[in-house]
């Protein structure tokens, strides 16, 4: 008699050696969606029906990674944060209040993002998904800001090919203005793409720690800080800049000090032989005229805390969300000043998804911070890094943001659920052995 040769499902043997393709093609995934998500290029330039790349690239890696995770999973562990995001969606889609143009779409995306996040962190229980993911955005990050550099030096055409944003000054003359003074590349302007790179040193700051090569993450900040020249953005530098004080007390050396030193001057010879950015000489004048000779500082900071005041109350008024233009004008009914910006992520999340959605992100930022000693350093990290520019920049519809937001939410939710499937099983009492009477 002869028997089929049965074989696990993810394995492809061959007389020489034998590769789990599913534990190839995770990686894949990470590797390629965070190299995009970071240098994420406008589709609808092209006329495409989807606004970023990324957008489009969820929907071909979605059934890789749900082939990957199986629906046995998938319903143990997904079930209820499928069903509450499915509320949460409806919810938004049904009751906002003044649907502008694009919000329905921006609604559908976060529910793709939402969905592919929670395979691919599923999938990450293997660590080493996790660094091809953060090895992607490092990677993708490095084409991005040379897209900046080029906007910068006056290269023109770039928006005709995807790589710039197209702003009309009659309908949006506020973003116009900061893209004319700071230089957003792929971006916006400037107060978006600095963040959108000072989350991305999240991912050099794991590996550093990962391979214990603290020069990954200084090398990544010093791009950082050369960005900064043309973005002009300073809050995206506070947390990287608190990340690598810890990181020198943590990793420091004499060795590490001297190679720091060195990669700072070469680092600073390269930025003076660039072109200079409009209207500043160096990165130092950038430096002072943002830090020190700044004197709007104070009202800026008295605006930022009365305007999230009356943004708080505006989120609990339209709990479903508002649209932006009707958000404005009450925004500026409620300020004394005519603030219509709340410079807060958190809050314009509400107004985009609906006050449930901000309200779990922080509750499972809350979570995550709790249970740090069983998390990985990536979430950490990177939830830190998201938290921090959130606090600063309306930045809600980026697609990176989009991405972190939904990851943390996805990490936290995964992280409680299968600590309560281990409690569970460890309660569970054990069943008798089977005993055969004995007759009387």
């Amino acid at each position: 008699m002869t028997y089929g040769l049965r074989l696990p499902r993810s394995e492809f043997r061959s007389s020489t050696q034998t590769v789990d393709l599913f534990a190839v093609l995770s990686p894949c995934v990470a590797f390629t969606f965070g190299f995009c998500i970071q240098f994420n290029v406008l589709t609808n330039t092209f006329n495409l029906p989807i606004l970023r790349f990324s957008d489009g690239l969820m929907f071909l890696l979605l059934p890789l990674v749900f082939i990957v995770v199986g629906i046995g999973r998938t319903v143990r562990d997904g079930l209820l944060y499928f069903v509450v995001l499915c509320v949460m969606v409806v919810a938004t889609l049904l009751g906002k209040t003044a649907v502008d143009q694009g919000d329905i779409y921006m609604t559908l995306i976060f529910f793709l993002t939402s969905t592919f996040a929670f395979f691919l962190v599923e999938v990450a229980q293997d660590e080493k998904v996790l660094v091809w993911l953060a090895a992607g955005i490092l990677l993708g990050l490095l084409p991005s800001l040379g897209v900046l550099f080029l906007q910068a030096s006056g290269v023109a055409g770039l928006q005709t090919i995807g790589l710039g944003v197209p702003i009309d000054e009659t309908t949006n003359p506020m973003a116009a203005g900061f893209a004319k003074t700071k230089f957003g590349g792929i971006w916006i302007h400037g107060n978006e793409a600095g963040h959108v790179y000072a989350v991305a040193t999240a991912s050099a700051y794991y590996l550093a720690f990962r391979f214990r090569q603290p020069l990954i993450y200084i090398a990544f900040y010093a791009l950082l800080v050369a960005s900064f020249a043309v973005t002009l953005n300073r809050s995206g530098l506070i947390a990287p800049t608190v990340a690598l004080v810890f990181l020198f007390t943590r990793l420091g050396s004499f060795s590490l000090y001297v190679q720091s030193a060195i990669l700072a001057v070469v680092g600073l010879a390269i930025l003076f032989s660039l072109p200079n950015a409009p209207g500043l000489d160096t990165l130092s004048d950038s430096l002072q005229s943002r830090f020190v000779e700044d004197s709007h500082a104070e009202t800026n900071i008295f605006e930022r805390v009365m305007s999230n005041i009356q943004g708080f109350q505006v989120a609990l008024e339209h709990p479903f969300g508002i649209g932006y233009n009707q958000r404005l004008i009450e925004m500026g009914q409620k300020t004394t000043t005519g603030i219509v910006s709340v410079h807060n992520g958190i809050l314009s999340l509400s107004y985009q998804s609906g006050l449930a959605v901000s309200v779990l992100y922080v509750v499972a930022c809350i979570y995550l911070f709790i249970n740090r000693r069983t998390v990985s350093l990536f979430y950490l990290v990177t939830t830190a890094f998201t938290v921090t520019s959130m606090c600063f920049e309306e930045v809600n519809i980026n697609p990176f943001f989009i991405f972190s937001v939904a990851l943390t939410t996805v990490a936290a939710w995964l992280h409680y659920s299968k600590s309560q499937q281990v409690n569970v099983a460890q309660q569970a009492p054990l069943l008798r052995p089977f005993v055969l009477r004995k007759q009387s």
